[in-house]
């Protein structure tokens, strides 16, 4: 299946996660980098990964696609899954680094 077929498929979803994730990535990056502030900083690229990760396998929010969820996914992927594991735990890794630095230096 080619990428453009790919891309089709679940274009709302791939759209909010990207969108989700820049709304949400880039104050907190721009804070982080402007004020040196480094749980922000960390947070902010997180929060971009999410929406990253989001874009290049979108998670499908509805009922009707709960049954079939593994399969959707698998062929609206863009990318290896090994690609999404490294992009899962960088992301996981990234938000709780910035959330332990922002609350934890209280």
């Amino acid at each position: 299946m080619s990428i453009t077929t790919k891309l089709k498929r679940s274009l709302v979803f791939r759209l909010f996660w990207l969108g989700f994730g820049l709304l949400l990535g880039v104050p907190q990056l721009m804070d982080g980098i402007l004020y040196n502030m480094k749980g922000e900083l960390f947070f902010g690229i997180g929060m971009l990964l999410v929406g990253i990760r989001g874009f290049l396998r979108p998670v499908v929010l509805s009922r009707a696609m709960a049954l079939q969820r593994d399969d959707v996914a698998a062929s609206a992927s863009i990318g290896s899954p090994m690609l999404h594991g490294v992009l899962s735990i960088a992301m996981a890794a990234a938000l709780i680094t910035g959330l332990v630095i922002k609350f934890g230096s209280n």
